[in-house]
């Protein structure tokens, strides 16, 4: 039987990262909010009904309300379970720590894989609505663990490495796939 549901994970726009700042707490960059309002654009032809549930960090609630503007929603709702990977600031090479931490699912200091991959989990059974499409805001890492266990032979490092600032990615849930709707112009 086809589903009649559908759900679109949407990677955050760019942040403006600050050390002194806590990462849940970076603001988008000026060019993040606007390439959220193009994205927001591109998401006109969804099946609805839609709904949107966001990260409760605030580069993830900007993205969601930017979205819930353009398709004319009320507020996101909100879940911190869809939060990113708790990790400690890296000095130097974020990306070769992030994609260790993906290969071998844990790292010093890093909120373990399997986790991260419950609690997302956790989030989308509650918030991802039966009927129409469910657009769940949230993070690179966060995303990748939760793809990389629906969709088998998903490449957890390679589908990371590909993301962009935003992007955006639609599950198809009776075939276990993932396709990208927007992402690299």
């Amino acid at each position: 039987m086809m589903t009649q549901r559908h759900l679109l994970w949407v990677r955050h726009a760019l942040p403006a990262p600050d050390p002194s700042t806590p990462a849940r707490e970076w603001p988008l960059t000026p060019e993040g909010r606007e390439e959220s309002a193009r994205l927001a654009q591109t998401l006109m032809g969804l099946r609805p009904p839609v709904s949107v549930v966001t990260s409760d960090e605030r580069k993830a609630v900007e993205t969601a309300e930017a979205v819930c503007e353009a398709l004319d929603l009320g507020p996101a709702e909100v879940s911190a379970d869809l939060r990113e990977v708790e990790r400690p600031w890296t000095d130097g090479d974020y990306r070769s720590a992030a994609r260790e931490y993906l290969r071998s699912g844990s790292a010093p200091g890093w909120e373990p894989r399997h986790e991260v991959l419950d609690r997302v989990s956790g989030a989308l059974a509650e918030h991802w609505r039966p009927q129409g499409t469910t657009i769940a805001v949230g993070h690179g890492l966060a995303m990748s663990i939760w793809a990389a266990d629906a969709v088998e032979g998903l490449d957890v490092v390679q589908f990371w490495d590909s993301l962009t600032f935003p992007d955006a990615w639609l599950f198809a849930e009776d075939s276990a796939t993932f396709r990208r709707v927007v992402g690299p112009a």
